[in-house]
């Protein structure tokens, strides 16, 4: 075979490799989705703004912690007030009835506070009330999702500090006087804004205690009410346990 016509041919194949193996990173960015349905990408997707970075992997305290007692009744009329329960003038810091932002556990004095997700502790601001918040998040930085706990007393980590959910971090605080013996905590979840809201911190619980804590809470109610001989205090038929209302609370 002439050598011309072999060198006309191997160009040829050559052609039409190029055209048919075409290179398949050509259209490729690791960052950009298509609408293929085995769309593949290198970095994982970006958590929406609109959702908590983070799930709620403990509630703050152990329920079984809490002490039924009458010294209740100098005071809240229940051990447990949910988001969104209207807290009565009298108990507010307004000094008017107003909605809660923070689920808020009534415990002995004493009683240990767990860090509520894993995370890196940004601040422990002073309160009005001379204790202490312990906030949150993913990062260790100010961001658009932070996670409170509120109301403690000797906070047993510091700015930095990488918390597992479930570590203590410190105990219940002792600033309201209205039950003696007896101390406060609340938890939350807030979203930052202009103005910052709150949003009902059960509807993000990690699967792993989501059943057992819906089932301690609402055997909460029951038990309480059966204690208290007021069948009227808890509403059952809450959209998510341990939220009277989804609507976000500002503050």
């Amino acid at each position: 075979m002439p050598k011309a016509l072999i060198v006309g041919i191997t160009t040829l194949i050559l052609i039409a490799f190029i055209v048919v193996f075409k290179n398949p990173f050509e259209n490729y960015s690791p960052t950009k989705q298509t609408s293929q349905q085995n769309t593949f990408s290198i970095f994982p997707p970006k958590a929406s703004d609109d959702e908590p970075p983070l799930l709620l992997k403990s509630i703050g305290v152990n329920l079984d912690d809490i002490v039924f007692s009458k010294a209740y009744l100098t005071g809240f009329e229940m051990p447990f007030m949910g988001f969104g329960y209207v807290i009565p003038a009298k108990f507010s810091s307004t000094g008017k009835n107003k909605a809660n932002p923070q689920p808020t556990f009534i415990l002995p004095l004493g009683t240990k506070v767990l860090s509520i997700v894993d995370g890196v502790v940004v601040n422990i601001p002073t309160l009005w009330s001379k204790d202490y918040s312990i906030l949150v998040s993913a990062d260790g930085q100010y961001g658009k999702w932070m996670y409170e706990t509120e109301h403690i007393i000797n906070p047993k980590v510091k700015k930095g500090d990488k918390v597992k959910a479930g570590q203590v971090i410190a105990e219940v605080s002792d600033f309201n006087k209205n039950i003696p013996g007896f101390g406060i905590v609340e938890i939350g979840i807030l979203k930052g804004g202009s103005p910052p809201q709150h949003i009902c911190p059960f509807a993000y619980l990690d699967p792993s205690i989501k059943e057992e804590t819906f089932t301690k809470i609402k055997a909460l109610y029951k038990s309480w009410e059966e204690y208290i001989g007021n069948t009227a205090l808890y509403n059952e038929d809450e959209p998510v346990t341990g939220c009277v209302s989804m609507n976000p609370i500002e503050g």
